[in-house]
């Protein structure tokens, strides 16, 4: 992920739809708030990380 793609406003826009996601699926805000914020940025940049495609055609949409 590039240092641009993680700023801290997309940090913010990251770790909001991460929380929602999780409320959605049932997971209860207290847990969700009490877990360690390095564990919850860990899954906010795997969830986030940048897609790997095969090659510079497909990159591209072709």
């Amino acid at each position: 992920m590039s240092d641009e793609d993680f700023s801290s406003s997309k940090q913010k826009e990251y770790m909001d739809r991460l929380i929602l996601q999780m409320v959605k699926s049932g997971k209860d805000i207290n847990e969700i708030l009490n877990m360690p914020f390095h564990f919850m940025v860990e899954l906010m940049r795997e969830e986030n990380k940048p897609k790997q495609v095969r090659s510079l055609f497909a990159a591209f949409g072709g």
